[in-house]
């Protein structure tokens, strides 16, 4: 049996007390000497263990609070002789403790900095995000000044209008791009990018499809997906193509005067910052319309009859010359109407006057709209069929000449029983002449002979 440091006293005071036991002493008081030899070898065995439980405790609280950083060469001096086996097992655990404490401290180190340069990494982002949405804005003030700079020097509306549309569709790199203006109770295609020829002209009432909620409601409205979206009319099926649609008012003031409508074959085409640039295009490009339709309408004041509508005679000259100039094919017609003197000697001039009141809104009605009608003075009228041959504007006249023929005049005593005749004359440019003067006088002699002949004449030959 081993016997440890701390029984050593009361081996001692055990071998002491058997030795006193036979010396030569009383009894009592070698029964007393016994006793209190092993009391004192009890009194020391406890205050040795206290002594190594204490030390324990200590190395034990040591080793519990810092485990990492223990010095375990002087734990080893401290500790006991039986616990040494044991404190090298624990130095072990401590010096695998303090690796991992190594690596744990160097994880979170990496850990904080990998945070910092996400964090740097954010802030860079967002930074960049930042300069590129200014960049964007830039670029877009640039377009829309690029944009309201060439269209604003320009007043004629049709020009204009075909400006806008050339000018956004190749500057903004849009597939699809139609401008509808109001015109009456309809809204009116008059200029298109990137479509079919047949969409050009196409009416739509004013509170039809999407284009016409965007001009009632005066509102943008975005169509992601066509194809789920039945308010979507595909252009009255002139134009079936898959994909989103953008239809934005074109507001002056508190005036809706159009709206401007986009194509994309991507479904969800349109960004949001897209949608914004268009709308601020759409506010500025109302600006240069209206200033043209003013500018329309103060001209049309001096180049048109109050009383009709038609073109004056001096206007008429000039777009004539305008043509001639440019070289565009057309067809002169000039007309007046048969006996038209005796009826106003008969009925009174307000009569006549109905009566020219009448044939100027057949003439407007029948005519294209690139073609140009004037009331040349008094009863006669003159029509420019742009791009026509005489053979062509024979028809038209035939059809004009009939529809004046059922015209209807009525007098406070009733109808009057005459019917309106026309003589007319046909010349042609370039034909028959390369200024306005030969073929206004080419036409003025046909006419004259279709009114010796007996009126009701169409001439075009000589």
């Amino acid at each position: 049996m081993r016997i440890m440091k701390e029984d050593i006293p009361v081996v001692i005071s055990g071998i002491v007390a058997g030795i006193t036991a036979y010396l030569d002493i009383s009894d009592l008081i070698r029964a007393l000497s016994v006793i209190m030899i092993f009391l004192a070898g009890w009194y020391i065995n406890k205050r040795i263990k206290e002594k190594k439980l204490q030390i324990i405790k200590e190395l034990t609280k040591d080793i519990s609070e810092n485990p990492a950083y223990i010095d375990t060469k002087s734990v080893k001096e401290k500790a006991p002789p039986e616990l040494i086996s044991l404190l090298e097992s624990i130095e072990k655990l401590i010096k695998k403790t303090q690796e991992l404490e190594i690596q744990k401290t160097e994880l979170d180190y990496l850990h904080q900095k990998i945070k910092r340069d996400e964090d740097l990494l954010k802030e860079h982002l967002n930074c960049k995000s930042e300069i590129e949405k200014i960049k964007n804005k830039v670029e877009y003030l640039k377009i829309i000044y690029d944009i309201t700079s060439k269209i604003s020097s320009n007043l004629d509306l049709k020009i204009l209008l075909d400006s806008i549309a050339k000018i956004i569709g190749e500057k903004l790199k849009v597939e699809k791009f139609a401008i509808l203006m109001k015109e009456n109770d309809f809204l009116v295609v008059k200029a298109t990018y990137g479509f079919p020829r047949n969409i050009k002209g196409l009416k739509f009432a004013l509170t039809e499809g999407i284009s016409g909620l965007a001009f009632s409601t005066k509102e943008t409205i975005y169509i992601p997906d066509t194809m789920r979206d039945k308010r979507y009319l595909h252009w009255k099926g002139e134009f079936l193509e898959e994909g989103s649609f953008l239809s934005i008012p074109i507001k002056y003031r508190d005036e809706t005067i159009g709206v401007f409508n986009f194509n994309k074959a991507k479904i969800g085409g349109f960004s949001p910052d897209e949608i914004e640039l268009l709308e601020k295009i759409a506010e500025q490009s109302a600006i240069a319309i209206k200033n043209s339709q003013f500018f329309e309408e103060i001209k049309k004041l001096y180049e048109t009859e109050q009383s009709t509508g038609l073109l004056t005679r001096q206007t008429m000259i000039r777009k004539i010359e305008s043509f001639i100039k440019n070289g565009q094919k057309f067809a002169f017609a000039l007309f007046d109407i048969d006996e038209f003197r005796s009826i106003n000697l008969k009925y009174g001039y307000n009569i006549g006057d109905k009566a020219i009141v009448e044939i100027a809104k057949i003439l407007n009605q029948e005519v294209r709209e690139i073609d140009l009608v004037s009331r040349f003075g008094g009863d006669e009228f003159a029509i420019v069929f742009t791009g026509a041959s005489k053979t062509q504007a024979i028809k038209d006249m035939a059809k004009i000449s009939q529809l004046i023929g059922s015209i209807t005049i009525e007098t406070k005593n009733g109808v009057i029983p005459e019917k309106l005749r026309i003589s007319c004359g046909i010349s042609e440019f370039p034909a028959e002449g390369e200024t306005p003067e030969l073929i206004f006088e080419k036409a003025d002699r046909k006419l004259l002979t279709a009114k010796l002949s007996g009126g009701g004449r169409i001439i075009s030959e000589p």
